[in-house]
């Protein structure tokens, strides 16, 4: 276990601590059922907070996708603690006000999470398909700028400028039937470079020729389809 993961244990078992520090010796152990159902809310308000990150997927690319669940759980559970502690200091004996009070509060807080939590798979997947589209421009344009830089004559240099242009141009979002092609382009580019690692410079000039032809075509093919 790394470190920085005992810390952040650490941070999170101190609310807890705290909480049940003041609790027991402020209210002590025999208290009504409308107390301990109070304590109880609090105590998975926390937990639910705790597991949020567990809820979506973890990663830069999906941080404005996690805000709303953060923000969510942590408005439950501030809410859940407020509620709790104001039953937990009027101490009722009878528990009806406490139950239906923390029920009402975790039946709202679900169908919101719920709801966000659907809303979420659905903009990561419209994420997801939309960098699986742009990823052959992509990576083409990038493979092609570092051909750049490797290349010196003039003539081969052109050509790769052009191919450049060429991608940078083409319609970014892509479709199953281009899918082919797109595959064999960038084979072509790795081609390429190994073209250019043996100085076999005739045969860099008859691949790149190959590329623009088939990145034209994939550009013809897109836009018969639209």
């Amino acid at each position: 276990m790394k470190k920085t993961e005992i810390f952040w244990y650490i941070i999170d078992s101190i609310f807890l601590l705290v909480f049940n520090l003041y609790f027991f010796q402020l209210k002590g152990g025999s208290q009504p059922t409308s107390v301990w159902i109070s304590y109880s809310s609090i105590h998975i308000s926390y937990m639910m907070l705790l597991i949020t990150p567990y809820l979506f997927k973890i990663g830069r690319n999906y941080v404005d996708f996690s805000r709303p669940i953060y923000a969510i759980t942590t408005i439950y559970f501030f809410i859940s603690l407020i509620v709790g502690v104001v039953f937990v200091i009027l101490s009722q004996d009878s528990y009806t006000l406490a139950l239906l009070a923390q029920i009402t509060v975790i039946a709202i807080f679900t169908i919101i999470l719920l709801t966000n939590l659907i809303i979420n798979d659905r903009s990561v997947k419209d994420f997801e398909l939309h960098e699986n589209e742009i990823k052959y421009v992509k990576e083409a344009s990038s493979k092609i700028k570092t051909l750049l830089n490797q290349i010196t004559d003039n003539s081969n240099r052109k050509k790769v400028e052009k191919l450049l242009d060429l991608l940078n141009s083409s319609q970014v979002k892509s479709s199953n039937f281009v899918k082919s092609i797109e595959e064999e382009i960038i084979r072509e580019i790795d081609n390429i470079e190994k073209a250019i690692s043996q100085e076999n410079f005739d045969n860099i000039q008859t691949v790149l020729d190959k590329v623009c032809n088939l990145a034209n075509e994939r550009n013809r093919l897109l836009k018969l389809s639209n």
